[in-house]
């Protein structure tokens, strides 16, 4: 009897420690799904968050004078998979940091591809339909007004229903790689006009090469407005 109540009171302190990890693992996860869902806002309702990782102990000595304060999600918010870290603080003094994992679909209206689409098509090409998508796993902001793409062109392909993005987009420049362009030279008051292909794209102010029609050597000509360069003497 003797021998047993010692072997118990050994196990006793283990006892304690293993029922604590339990609570003190929810209150650090309860601490970091809070942290999320006040990010969320009025989103918080329709997002599914789910613990991918919880966190690992054992924490001793946890009471209720334990404050546990999660730190800010680094990096782009939302996004499909995170962590969020927690300090437990007792007295303003750290006494114990944890990490905790989470999966976050967001639902949410957005403007998508109707067709697959390749570098450089004009954005009038384009069909943009409304869907539900998940905000989570774009891969950045969604375009929240298709006016604001105008003048723009794809700088990359894109797949049918991909949530819309600006990161997709360039601006259309004032004078194309390979575009036929009109090129003027002056001299004095005459100003002569020729017929030339751009072997190089630029806006305004840029200085590109054209090749004039039916001449063998590319000149250097200053872009000036669209589709059209003047001859650098």
């Amino acid at each position: 009897m003797k021998h047993g109540l010692s072997l118990l009171l050994a196990l006793w302190p283990l006892a304690v420690m293993a029922n604590d990890v339990p609570s003190t693992a929810d209150a650090i996860v309860t601490a970091a799904r809070a942290s999320i869902e006040a990010r969320l806002g009025a989103t918080a309702d329709e997002a599914s968050l789910e613990v991918t990782g919880r966190p690992a102990g054992p924490w001793a000595a946890m009471d209720a004078r334990t404050v546990f304060r999660a730190v800010p999600v680094v990096g782009r918010f939302p996004r499909e998979r995170f962590t969020v870290d927690v300090a437990l603080v007792r007295a303003g003094v750290v006494v114990g940091k944890a990490t905790v994992g989470f999966a976050l679909r967001l639902p949410s209206q957005a403007w998508v591809y109707g067709h697959d689409g390749h570098t450089h098509d004009d954005v009038d090409a384009l069909a943009l339909e409304r869907r539900t998508v998940d905000a989570a796993g774009a891969r950045s902001g969604f375009v929240i007004d298709p006016a604001s793409l105008d003048g723009l062109r794809l700088k990359r392909s894109v797949r049918q229903g991909q949530p819309v993005s600006m990161a997709d987009f360039e601006r259309v420049p004032d004078v194309d790689n390979r575009q036929a362009v009109r090129l003027r030279a002056s001299f004095g008051d005459i100003v002569l006009e020729s017929a030339g292909t751009a072997l190089r794209a630029g806006n305004r102010g840029d200085v590109v090469t054209v090749q004039i029609a039916g001449g063998t050597t590319p000149v250097k000509a200053t872009v000036i407005e669209r589709g059209v360069a003047e001859l650098v003497q």
